[in-house]
């Protein structure tokens, strides 16, 4: 390798971050930077923002949020066009609580790419976050437009349908239907699935059917060591069992 290669040092720090061996790949983009940083011309602003991306994340698996931070609002001064340093930027943000600040940076990932259905996905959970309910649905079904077989969105649109205490959001029907989806693509193995489709059941006053869901799914996820989710299954087996639907409870993964 050439001493002043900064192609090099970015491809040998991408393959240590893979590797996991995160200290070296921080140095080696740190390298990559130095060198960049030598030239002025736009092509290598826009080089050197990939690799400010490329560091920051790796800061940020590093578990040290500041500097990765510094690193994607460099990527994206640098490159203003740049959807996957926003997406990563506001991954790092919503990690750390800074919830309205993640959703300004994902909507500008969105004004570049507006078919990202992760980054739809991704609003939507913070808009649920922040109990804003009507706009999370709305990403959801943006995201499903995309990708009609992702079941993690299938299911967490479901929850929310079945679960809200809001009747002009509830639909236990359409919740059944996509729970149902859900469950099927899961392969039958992923017990918060299950317990989704038993609230919507619930929902819709089919309680026999509930019980029953959410039974599996405490069956399975006993079976897993999930102890927590367990036990709140077994508290919606009883809310069931009283012909009662579960309200506004947070999804336990």
């Amino acid at each position: 390798m050439t001493v002043d290669n900064d192609v090099a040092h970015n491809n040998l720090g991408f393959l240590f971050s893979r590797l996991g061996e995160l200290d070296e790949a921080i140095s080696h983009f740190e390298r990559a930077l130095n060198i960049r940083s030598r030239n002025a011309q736009v092509h290598y602003n826009l080089g050197a923002a990939l690799i400010h991306n490329n560091l920051a994340n790796a800061l940020a698996r590093k578990q040290l949020p500041d500097e990765a931070i510094a690193h994607f609002q460099q990527a994206v001064t640098l490159r203003p066009d740049y959807a996957d340093a926003y997406y990563n930027f506001g991954s790092v943000l919503f990690q750390h609580g800074r919830t309205s600040e993640a959703i300004t940076q994902w909507q500008k990932a969105l004004a570049i790419q507006p078919r990202d259905a992760e980054v739809h996905k991704s609003l939507a959970i913070a808009f649920r976050k922040k109990g804003m309910l009507k706009e999370a649905i709305v990403e959801y079904q943006q995201a499903l437009e995309i990708a009609p077989q992702d079941g993690l969105a299938l299911n967490n649109l479901a929850w929310i349908l079945a679960t809200t205490s809001d009747a002009s959001i509830r639909d236990g029907g359409k919740a059944v239907e996509l729970a149902q989806q859900a469950v099927q693509l899961s392969s039958r193995e992923d017990p918060n699935f299950f317990r989704t489709l038993a609230a919507a059941y619930a929902e819709t006053g089919r309680f026999s059917e509930a019980i029953a869901k959410a039974e599996e799914a405490m069956q399975v996820a006993t079976m897993q060591g999930r102890s927590k989710l367990a036990n709140i299954l077994e508290e919606e087996v009883a809310l069931y069992r009283a012909h009662s639907p579960v309200r506004e409870t947070e999804p336990s993964n």
